[in-house]
């Protein structure tokens, strides 16, 4: 190993070691607040219910009811046998143990090869990660974001040929819709056999339930109970960084912004997509796969905070950066930077709360709807993970049809043979399952 991987892997050692520990004293110091995991109470009490009651969707705990669908009460079913204490553990290490996982992935898929100083990258990553905002609300309420993130990337991180691909997002969109913006990335990327069993997946993921609970199953799916997105919580709340809430606390109303998220959502969408999809037919699956996570996260009804966790990997594909020429590698840092600071779990007091870790957008009033009433820089405060995706993807669809501009047809037939078998031999490293276009250190 050389003496820059053997630096990369003692600063990451050190990094994740101060992170965990810090984030150890936080939960020690509030284990109240931050050792509470309201959801995972949630999902333990809508296991309890599969188990012993007939309605699902009725009874409550804490003043919170279960919104999942009903596959995934059947899956906690099983989990609610163990004691709540245990379930704290198994979720908080389930949850690290998949932001590591998530974070080393990516880094694979940018090309790296396994390595020492690739371990010291994947744990310098996490680390700063670990303290942003939606993986310390992910870890406060036991909240099951991070795995689903990383059933997401590993799945797509099969081979193309793969028989099982597609499986995953299957089971991630059974239980929590959002990922099944990922069936339309498969189709849009020409990946129709995994987009074929995602949704094989998907549609066995209902049939269980049907299976398991059929009276609540016909409550969720006939009674279209999963199109009220006002059933998991107030959508005007700050929490919810999506489109929808953000039209919602601009114009004071659900109806008065229906109109407005639809259009925008269309748009959104539509430009998101577009953009992921160009992204990985350029060899650029990482940012594909990014990109088509935070499209959906803008266009989802609600979006809390906490599901921003792919701000990990969007930390990954900053610091791959960070390796070019040197003006670029200065840009590519400040821009890192400033997604710390930006998405960081910042120790603060907020009313009603101790000094606890928290995201910039609660440094304005919130609650009770005063979220109507922002103005000047709290509304920028309050929206602010919309804002920072919307601006990248506009950005970044304005820079790529700049450069379709660019590569006219004229000018794409002056590219030769050589070139053409070039972006070729890329494209088939990209598809061959343990081929790369890069190594690392």
């Amino acid at each position: 190993m050389t003496r820059s991987g053997t630096v990369l892997l003692v600063t990451g050692l050190l990094a994740f070691g101060v992170a965990v520990a810090g984030y150890a004293m936080t939960v020690l110091a509030h284990p109240h607040d931050l050792w509470a995991m309201s959801d995972l109470k949630v999902y333990r009490w809508g296991g309890l219910l599969a188990r012993h009651s007939d309605h699902l969707y009725d009874e409550t705990i804490g003043g919170f009811a279960f919104t999942y669908a009903p596959i995934a009460a059947v899956i906690f079913a099983g989990l609610s046998v163990l004691p709540m204490a245990a379930l704290r553990w198994i979720m908080t290490l389930a949850s690290l143990s998949a932001l590591v996982t998530a974070v080393w992935i990516t880094w694979r898929e940018l090309g790296h090869r396994r390595s020492p100083a690739l371990l010291g990258a994947t744990l310098l990553v996490t680390a700063a990660a670990l303290w942003t905002e939606p993986v310390q609300k992910t870890l406060w309420f036991g909240q099951i974001n991070l795995i689903l993130m990383v059933l997401i990337i590993a799945d797509l991180r099969q081979g193309d040929g793969r028989r099982w691909k597609g499986a995953g997002i299957g089971i991630a969109t059974g239980i929590k819709f959002t990922p099944g913006i990922f069936i339309a990335y498969l189709l849009l990327t020409r990946r129709f056999r995994a987009a074929g069993v995602a949704i094989a997946v998907f549609l066995l993921t209902v049939a269980v339930g049907f299976v398991a609970l059929p009276h609540e199953s016909g409550r969720f799916w006939g009674d279209r109970l999963f199109m009220a997105p006002s059933r998991v919580g107030p959508v005007d709340w700050v929490g919810n960084q999506s489109l929808y809430g953000m039209f919602v606390r601009f114009l004071g109303g659900e109806n008065a912004a229906r109109p407005y998220w639809l259009g925008g959502a269309t748009v959104v969408g539509a430009a998101g997509l577009w953009l992921a999809a160009r992204q990985s037919r350029g060899g650029r699956e990482p940012a594909g796969v990014v990109t088509c996570a935070m499209t959906g996260l803008l266009i989802s009804p609600i979006s809390w905070s906490h599901h921003w966790v792919w701000i990990a990997p969007a930390l990954v594909l900053a610091a791959d950066r960070m390796n070019g020429p040197p003006r670029r590698t200065w840009a590519w840092i400040a821009g890192g930077a400033a997604l710390e600071v930006l998405f960081g779990a910042w120790i603060f007091a907020v009313p009603g709360l101790s000094a606890l870790p928290q995201g910039l957008i609660r440094t304005v009033p919130f609650g009770r709807h005063r979220e109507h009433h922002w103005h000047g820089f709290e509304l920028a405060r309050g929206n602010l993970y919309v804002l920072i995706a919307l601006a990248a993807i506009t950005v970044l669809v304005i820079l790529a049809m700049r450069h379709s501009h660019a590569a006219s047809p004229g000018r794409r037939r002056r590219l030769g043979r050589a070139g053409r078998s070039a972006a070729a031999r890329a494209e088939g490293a990209r598809r061959t399952p343990g081929r790369r276009c890069r190594t690392g250190d």
